[in-house]
This record gives structure tokens, C-alpha cells and sequence, in this order.
């Protein structure tokens, strides 16, 4: 029971909102660093538009959580996560976040592909962002493998169109995979990654205070 509650609190709450690891984000860091320290990057796939996390449970089965997060110019604008635990009676879950500023009586409207689209109502607010969540089922898992994005709409406070878009490639992949981080891997790479990002700016500034 106190593992499910570290799943279904702390990890929920840091995979909606930590996106400092850029590997699992659509849009990557655009630090320049020399050649000479590092090799190219391989070519991303499909599947690293997604993070997973597993935690067993006492059944000896795993509670999962997938999650993609949408960056603009370096910063949030967007996040969708799917919980799958099977120890709760909603095994399914959803949750979709989008940037603060948005006019939350007209809610979030979820639409995979052309299909048909789902309003569903903001639950919560924090300092990043704005939240909704729908409790799914096979059927729409079905229709997620299926499709190529997952477009979150909403309206900003100055009534102009917001859209997010959710790449949906490489979604049945890691679905279906057992291959999974851990609660603690996850923790220790999302702190060694805040550190990289941290050196990385640093380093930005001590060439900016160099060229002046």
C-alpha cells in the first residue's frame, strides 16, 4: 500500500512536471557544445518520444506510467501521461496539462486524429500548468496505437486558439514493452539532468560575461 501511494503521489506529480530531461521531450536542447567532447547523437526513434516508469505491487503485478512532454523554445507548453494501475478500481487514467493562462470554463478538448473529439474539464492548476484527466479504457488504448497525434485545444485567456500536439509515434512500442525505469532511476536521472542543465548555463553565461 505505501508503494502504491509513492506511485499514484510523488510520481505522478514528478512526471507531469519535471521536463528537464530533454531525451523525453519532443523538442531537444539546443545547447552548443564542442565536438571535441562529445560524439554525435544518434538519430532519435519513435519510441523516445516516451517515458515510462513501473512500480510492482504487492499482486506481483507493475503500476505504470507513460509520459510525453511538449517544449516550445526551451520551455513547458504542453504534457500528456497514462497511468496503468491495475491495483485501482479506474485502472486507466489520463491526464493532459497545457500551460497557465488558459480560460478554464471552456476546458480541454482531446481529439485523436480526425476522430472524435472528448471535452474534458481542467481539474487543477499549480504554477506550471493546467490539468485534465479522463478515465479511459481499452478501446481508447486501442485508438491511441492507432493514431498518429493526440491534439489537446483549448482557449487562452485572450480567447486565441491553444493547441497541443502529442506525437503518438512510438506510443504502442513502449505500451506493450516491459522495458521501463524505475522510481529511483528516474529520480537520480532527472537530478543528473537538472546538473547538466545547470553546468550548461554556466557555461553560457561565463562566455557571455567573457565577450563583454
Amino acid at each position: 500500500m505505501k508503494l502504491k501511494k509513492l506511485l499514484l503521489t510523488s510520481l505522478l506529480s514528478m512526471a507531469l512536471v519535471n521536463f528537464s530531461g530533454a531525451s523525453f521531450a519532443q523538442e531537444n536542447s539546443e545547447d552548443k557544445i564542442d565536438a571535441t567532447e562529445t560524439s554525435l547523437p544518434s538519430a532519435p526513434k519513435p519510441e523516445d518520444n516516451w517515458l515510462k516508469i513501473c512500480a510492482p505491487l504487492d499482486s506481483g503485478e507493475k503500476a505504470c506510467i507513460m509520459r510525453q512532454i511538449v517544449l516550445q523554445n526551451g520551455q513547458f507548453f504542453g504534457s500528456f501521461m497514462l497511468r496503468n494501475d491495475p491495483g485501482q478500481e479506474n485502472k486507466l487514467l489520463a491526464v493532459a496539462a497545457v500551460p497557465l493562462g488558459v480560460l478554464l470554463p471552456f476546458n480541454m478538448v482531446w481529439q485523436i486524429d480526425g476522430g472524435k473529439p472528448i471535452r474534458v474539464p481542467f481539474v487543477l492548476c499549480d504554477k506550471v500548468s493546467c490539468t485534465s484527466q479522463l478515465v479511459i479504457n481499452e478501446n481508447y488504448i486501442n485508438s491511441l496505437k492507432k493514431g498518429s497525434k493526440l491534439s489537446l485545444s483549448t482557449k487562452t485567456q485572450q480567447n486565441k486558439d491553444l493547441v497541443v500536439n502529442i506525437n503518438l509515434a512510438g506510443f504502442t512500442s513502449v505500451y506493450d514493452n516491459d522495458t521501463a525505469l524505475t522510481f529511483d532511476q528516474f529520480r537520480e536521472q532527472s537530478t543528473g539532468a537538472s546538473a547538466l542543465e545547470q553546468q550548461l548555463q554556466d557555461r553560457a553565461e561565463q562566455i557571455r560575461q567573457n565577450q563583454n
